[in-house]
């Protein structure tokens, strides 16, 4: 049984994350910035548990290391030189701290992305753009659905081929390079050939035909009419707070102290992307009481 957010209408579920998606990749100012950034990280952990806590350990954070480093490498914008590298090249603080605040932009919408691809299953999104477009709702649920299984099917590789003494710590530097060719080339094989089965199958059932017809269990309710009002409510503010709380980075740090209006977009904003969670924990209570 369906509880909380994920009981939701799937048209109610795909606003809200449109919603979360631009205001994770346009927020410049430190208080959005980690606002989006929590929020992201708390509802993906409740949803994922510990491959939440995996995904930052492992993505989230390296990436945000490379990402300053990069930046501070190659754009030698600002007015902090740190120091100087090579005799010629400015390694600057408004360099690193534009890299920290792109990694941080790109590791929410990342996990806004990994809840996303929890509650909007295969067929959420054929019900969704399948009767507009059935060939791009089919290449979208594949390509989300194929992304968890890559992974999975990469790590069975593996595992075979360290069974076989083939493994990634095996052999010589060239022996470990053609061992990863090959990996690589089952997995590629194994990908296309998962491809061209579910195309086959899903074209055995007719769909995209414009006389078929499907079935849906999709109820819109007054709660998702409530919370594509408070989802259109949280983009009117953040359209109007934005000037608020824009922040610049290069050539200096300029952050302004968030206004009265800023403030107050920012608490309706925090409560939106927590909303799921609310939403998620209030009927699990209901329904353990009342079982």
């Amino acid at each position: 049984m369906k509880l909380g957010f994920k009981s939701l209408h799937p048209v109610t579920q795909l606003l809200f994350f449109v919603a979360v998606f631009v205001f994770s990749l346009s927020a410049t100012h430190p208080l959005s910035l980690v606002t989006a950034f929590l929020c992201a990280f708390i509802y993906d952990m409740k949803l994922r548990r510990k491959k939440a806590i995996s995904f930052l350990i492992k993505l989230i954070l390296p990436l945000s290391i490379f990402s300053a480093v990069f930046n501070g490498l190659f754009n030698h914008e600002g007015v902090t030189v740190l120091f100087t590298l090579w005799g010629n090249i400015n390694f600057t603080l408004e360099a690193v701290i534009y890299g920290l605040v792109f990694a941080i932009r790109a590791g929410a919408a990342i996990m806004w992305l990994g809840s996303f691809n929890e509650i909007l299953t295969n067929d959420r999104i054929i019900f969704l753009f399948g009767r507009f477009s059935p060939k791009t709702a089919l290449i979208v649920s594949m390509a989300l659905r194929f992304i968890p299984l890559i992974v999975s099917q990469s790590e069975e590789i593996e595992k075979a081929h360290r069974g076989i003494g083939k493994g990634k710590t095996s052999g010589s530097f060239i022996e470990k390079i053609k061992n990863a060719a090959k990996r690589l080339s089952v997995l590629i094989s194994w990908t296309l050939e998962r491809g061209i089965d579910t195309q086959n199958s899903m074209m055995a059932r007719g769909y995209g035909l414009k006389k078929r017809s499907s079935y849906n269990s999709y109820i819109f309710s007054y709660k998702d009419l409530l919370f594509i009002l408070a989802v259109i409510s949280g983009k009117i503010m953040f359209i109007l707070s934005r000037e608020e709380l824009t922040s610049h980075y290069i050539p200096s740090i300029v952050v302004p102290f968030p206004s009265l209006l800023g403030s107050v977009f920012s608490v309706i904003f925090t409560l939106l992307m927590l909303s799921p969670l609310i939403f998620d924990i209030k009927e699990e209570k209901k329904w353990s009481i009342s079982v």
